[in-house]
């Protein structure tokens, strides 16, 4: 599969319903594929079109299934604890009734980075460091359990069979109690250890059997070697090995991961990031010339980011203009703006003689003047509009209301946005009230029977209202 080069750190950005989030399925499945992007896109789009679209969308799916993919949406509240790491309350249960407890928690970003990571080390390398770590144990005469001490089964490592080359072929496992003892050979260990660190693998019971016959599954060593990669990733963990990882573009067969960020200028990126926020940028990541790694400040364990982790973000410009941004995130990523596509192929040009392309076109042309280019409305809003009911719906539910939060309900510049149809009624102040001749605008009832007239539509377009009883339709 031929690897295509991506940004390690995207951020997609744009008016809202320019399909940002939908676009973040095509970016992470090219990353994890090796592929383009716009081929990602093609095949969604043009792949008998529904079937296209379900075939990269499962993908995704597995993908997020596998770990390789994680999602989050950044909020005001989101912290450095939720994202990295931090202490969290736990309730328990003891004797006496629920207690709390206070644990380490790993947030989402390290938990993907600690997978990333270990695609990118070598397993024999661990393995024969944790087993000169075990043989020194032993030649001082101490029992190496790899149970706990409330475990009736108690397994020992007995001892560990080196080949002449000085790498290790097998632990041999006792047990105390009198089953004996198995021997727990390295491609077994191989072949399970990195799922079980990525959490495939909660007992031993999930471990696939080595061979199956008629009657039964069997996998003899799937409890020692449970237990034993319980011990291995303690020793993993205590930071006792520390691998040199390496550059994922240049490994074959290494998998790339995606953390997807939605609304990420939502939050506050100097909390959330606090000090990894230089650990992103390509340069300091593990495996480059210039890699970097902190301590963390909970677990005092020392973190880098990974080379093969990609983090592609999305931005809503009329939450937030981008020039507001944090300077120190902006230099990290590539921004790919996302603008509307009135003409977009999903957008129908004939409901019963209405052109909702036009219709669009037109809207944001009067938006760019009235208030500025990052305010449009997006293509998406007008995928599923397939008859008049549909239009009169969305015009309702989700134009007008994006209109009314744009304008701060001033219906006058609505009115201008809609090319001054009926939606919008206008009607002069009583005298009573003021001697200035001003107008008031108000929205039009939404029973009324005008929302679904086709004529009310087409004047949002066309250059000339159609005279009273004249329905365009």
């Amino acid at each position: 599969m031929k690897n295509h080069p991506h940004s390690l750190n995207i951020i997609l950005y744009g008016p809202p319903g320019t399909g940002k989030t939908y676009d973040t399925v095509n970016y992470a499945v090219a990353i994890i594929e090796g592929k383009l992007v716009d081929d990602v896109k093609k095949e969604r789009r043009e792949e008998g079109k529904e079937k296209g679209h379900k075939r990269v969308k499962e993908r995704f799916d597995e993908y997020r299934r596998e770990k390789q993919i994680k999602m989050v949406t950044f909020h005001q509240n989101y912290a450095y604890e939720d994202f990295i790491e931090g202490i969290r309350p736990v309730l328990e249960e003891d004797g006496e009734g629920e207690g709390i407890k206070y644990e380490l928690r790993k947030g989402i970003f390290r938990e993907i980075s600690d997978q990333a990571v270990s695609e990118t080390w070598d397993l024999d390398e661990l393995l024969q460091a944790f087993a000169t770590s075990v043989q020194k144990k032993l030649d001082r005469k101490e029992e190496v359990k790899i149970s706990s001490d409330d475990d009736k089964r108690q397994f020992a490592i007995i001892d560990i069979k080196w080949l002449q080359d000085g790498t290790v072929a097998t632990f041999r496992v006792g047990d105390p109690m009198g089953a004996g003892y198995r021997s727990v050979g390295k491609e077994s260990i191989k072949r399970y250890y990195k799922d079980y660190c990525k959490g495939k693998f909660k007992s031993a019971e999930d471990i696939p059997p080595a061979r199956e016959s008629s009657t039964e599954k069997t996998h003899a060593n799937a409890q020692q070697n449970f237990l034993l990669f319980e011990r291995m990733k303690e020793f993993q963990d205590r930071g006792e090995w520390k691998p040199e990882p390496r550059p994922s573009e240049e490994e074959v067969g290494i998998k790339n991961y995606v953390l997807i960020i939605d609304e990420i200028n939502r939050g506050n990126i100097a909390k959330i990031f606090g000090e990894l926020i230089t650990l992103i940028e390509e340069s300091r990541r593990l495996g480059r010339s210039e890699a970097t790694e902190v301590t963390l400040p909970y677990s005092g364990e020392s973190f880098g980011v990974p080379n093969n982790l990609y983090i592609i973000g999305t931005m809503n410009t009329a939450d937030r203009s981008i020039a507001l941004l944090d300077t120190a995130l902006r230099r990290r990523f590539e921004f790919k703006e996302m603008m509307p596509e009135s003409t977009h192929p999903k957008i129908a040009t004939n409901i019963k003689g209405v052109n909702l392309q036009e219709l669009l076109k037109k809207m944001n042309e009067r938006i760019r003047v009235l208030l500025d280019r990052e305010h449009q409305i997006g293509h998406t809003y007008f995928f599923d509009v397939e008859d008049m009911e549909s239009l009169k719906k969305t015009f309702q539910n989700k134009i007008i209301p994006l209109l009314q939060e744009y304008f701060y309900d001033n219906y006058e510049k609505i009115a201008l946005v809609l090319n001054k149809n009926s939606f919008i009624k206008t009607g002069e102040i009583p005298k009573d009230l003021t001697d200035e001749d001003r107008e008031v605008h108000e929205l039009l009832p939404f029973g009324d029977d005008l929302w679904e007239d086709q004529g009310e539509y087409r004047t949002i377009y066309e250059d000339k209202k159609p005279e009273n009883g004249e329905s365009n339709g």
